[in-house]
């Protein structure tokens, strides 16, 4: 499980990453200025929420695991 475990780690980071990033370009921080476009937001919580998930299931997965030994 460890490998496995490392590698969800790092498909949510990723996903974080990249998510961040998008919302930074929709909202033209990268430019100096702040346009507020709502996809940029959807972006941003979409990465939350996918990277928040796949951390917590791997850990609730792993918690049952140990559990069933």
């Amino acid at each position: 499980m460890g490998k496995l475990k490392l590698a969800v780690y790092t498909a949510a980071l990723v996903v974080l990453a990249v998510c961040v990033y998008c919302f930074m370009l929709g909202n033209d921080i990268l430019k100096g200025k702040f346009a507020n476009e709502s996809i940029a937001w959807y972006f941003l919580a979409k990465g939350l929420f996918c990277s928040l998930a796949l951390y917590l299931l791997v850990n609730i997965l792993e918690v049952l695991r140990n559990k069933k030994s």
